[in-house]
């Protein structure tokens, strides 16, 4: 984070506070999605905006048909909020998968 001028540039600051359970839970289950993503990028690149969308597709069929992780990631959702998971997550396609985990939640 730089402060520049009296501005903060940099990291957004989150202001909903997450427990230490939900700390761990939010990392755990965006590890696992970030290893998702990392084996469909080795196979699909993510260069182009066709490209990010094919990943995040695939990685968005892979969450839903694996029952606990869907459940952890709605929990987690719920819990530590979008901009949290996103921040977590720390993808190109961030954006594009949690829209969709959202849905689950806010159909």
């Amino acid at each position: 984070c730089n402060i520049t001028g009296g501005n903060i540039t940099g990291n957004k600051i989150i202001a909903r506070t997450i427990d230490e359970s939900q700390q761990k839970t939010l990392t755990e289950a965006a590890a696992e999605i970030q290893q998702i993503l990392k084996q469909l990028e080795q196979s699909n690149p993510t260069e182009t905006t066709a490209g990010q969308m094919t990943v995040a597709t695939k990685a968005i069929e892979i969450v839903e048909n694996n029952p606990t992780l869907k459940q952890r990631v709605i929990g987690v959702l719920k819990s530590a909020g979008t901009e949290a998971f996103k921040e977590a997550l720390d993808h190109p396609v961030a954006n594009i998968t949690i829209a969709a985990f959202q849905g689950w939640i806010e159909p």
